[in-house]
């Protein structure tokens, strides 16, 4: 699959991580929602937009480079149920992956017109909230996904099941507070859903593919591509977070987490489950820490942990941002 192409002759430095304490321009995702991400920035004297890149719900991205020389950079998203408010600029879109420079008549080329928000890319350190221009909007007023994002993240398997078609397997990945699910057939011409049946839920994957369609906290993905990735700091603390779990202090309240699905019970009765993640962000809060994210899979609302402590047996969360500490044990 090609590769997502960003500015030309920028990509390299927009994308590697930054060391410490180094500063970086930032748009930073701290709606409960999925956005994908479309940029407007100088390169070789001329004006090129460029999109669309996902940014996942508590995620960061970098839309231009250390040493960027222009004095503005402009930039969209899009994300179904959210209203963009723009500066009036206009910039070349298309629906799918695409660069457009800045030739003045849109429609003649293929692309379609869309307003973009203005952005002063000094001074170099700032973080930019996606919610101070994107809102919710309910009701009429929701717009539908659009289809044909091109789709990249970082995800956990939660497994496959075989479908009435024979050879066909529906497949589940969470991240971001997304649960995505794929279908496809398991032949030696679709290599992809193949190797898929060979892993077990909780594999730590990168994936590649368009979005055909999101509605809430569900999307549908076709799928293109399948990566193992070596599992870092939070997937091997998710993966130790694996299994059941018992309030200390009330036994009526527990937890169990498979993958990244997270099933709350109490006195016996099942919550909505909630898909989990472990980030070093708690929606933008300029908190240090690890923390855990869970989303209801149905509404989309989220809560967020602080982990304090999390041992083979033991496990503190401290719930945000009213600071109740929780204690929980591993039941066997």
């Amino acid at each position: 699959m090609a590769k997502f192409l960003w500015l030309a002759g920028l990509l390299l430095a927009a994308l590697l991580k930054a060391p410490a304490g180094e500063a970086r321009i930032r748009i930073c995702n701290d709606t409960e929602a999925l956005h994908h991400l479309a940029v407007a920035a100088r390169a070789n004297g001329s004006w090129v937009a460029q999109g669309w890149q996902p940014v996942v719900p508590g995620g960061c991205f970098e839309p231009v480079p250390d040493g960027y020389q222009g004095r503005f950079f402009y930039f969209r998203t899009e994300s179904p149920g959210y209203r963009f408010r723009d500066d009036s600029i206009r910039f070349c879109t298309a629906p799918g992956r695409f660069r457009a420079a800045d030739h003045g008549d849109c429609a003649a080329l293929g692309y379609a017109e869309q307003g973009f928000a203005k952005a002063v890319a000094k001074p170099a350190d700032q973080r930019i909230l996606l919610s101070t221009r994107s809102q919710a909007v309910t009701g009429s007023a929701a717009e539908a996904a659009p289809a044909g994002l091109p789709f990249a993240a970082e995800v956990v398997f939660q497994g496959c099941k075989p479908l009435a078609t024979p050879e066909t397997v529906a497949c589940r990945f969470v991240g971001g507070g997304l649960e995505i699910g794929s279908e496809g057939r398991v032949q030696v011409s679709d290599p992809v859903f193949t190797f898929l049946l060979g892993l077990l839920p909780g594999a730590p994957l990168a994936i590649e593919g368009e979005m055909t369609s999101l509605f809430g906290t569900s999307g549908a993905l076709d799928l293109q591509s399948v990566t193992p990735r070596a599992p870092n700091r939070f997937d091997r603390m998710l993966q130790q977070m694996q299994g059941e779990w018992l309030s200390v202090r009330n036994p009526k309240d527990r937890f169990s987490i498979s993958g990244a699905v997270r099933q709350v019970s109490y006195a016996g009765r099942r919550m909505t489950p909630e898909f989990v993640s472990i980030q070093e962000s708690c929606r933008g809060a300029d908190r240090t820490g690890d923390f855990l994210m869970a989303w209801d899979s149905l509404r989309g609302t989220s809560l967020c942990y602080r982990i304090q402590s999390l041992t083979s047996g033991s496990m503190t969360l401290v719930y945000l941002p009213r600071g109740i500490r929780l204690d929980y044990r591993r039941l066997p």
